[in-house]
């Protein structure tokens, strides 16, 4: 993997964290909005528990490891998605819309790994 796409995978799960810090700090203050602000933070909080091996994520895994594995997190947040969709008559927070922002930019991490895979070696 190269250093572009290290930088990359680090960046993502630093905004996840520092979405899921802002909600909870959001959840403090804004009383009106607490119950999405704090649904937001569990959301947010699920993909860091999920993401947790890119914490740490070893510069030297191959980039078809790394896509495997973005792509595994791909799939079970969709599926976790599909629950909150199903659970939210349920109730009124921000799980599904701190899902769908994650996803986003996993969606885009994804693209960015399979092009770096199938540039040929120069």
């Amino acid at each position: 993997m190269n250093a572009t796409l290290h930088r990359a995978i680090s960046s993502f799960y630093n905004l996840v964290y520092e979405a899921q810090a802002f909600s909870t700090t959001m959840s403090r203050i804004d009383s009106a909005d607490q119950d999405r602000y704090l649904g937001q933070g569990e959301g947010l909080n699920w993909v860091l528990d999920r993401c947790q091996e890119f914490e740490d994520v070893d510069q030297n895994l191959t980039t078809a490891s790394l896509y495997k594995l973005l792509d595994d997190v791909k799939s079970d947040l969709e599926h976790e998605l599909n629950v909150q969709r199903r659970e939210k008559g349920r109730r009124a927070d921000g799980r599904e819309e701190a899902l769908n922002f994650v996803t986003s930019y996993l969606v885009s991490l994804l693209t960015a790994t399979q092009i770096e895979s199938e540039k040929s070696p120069v």
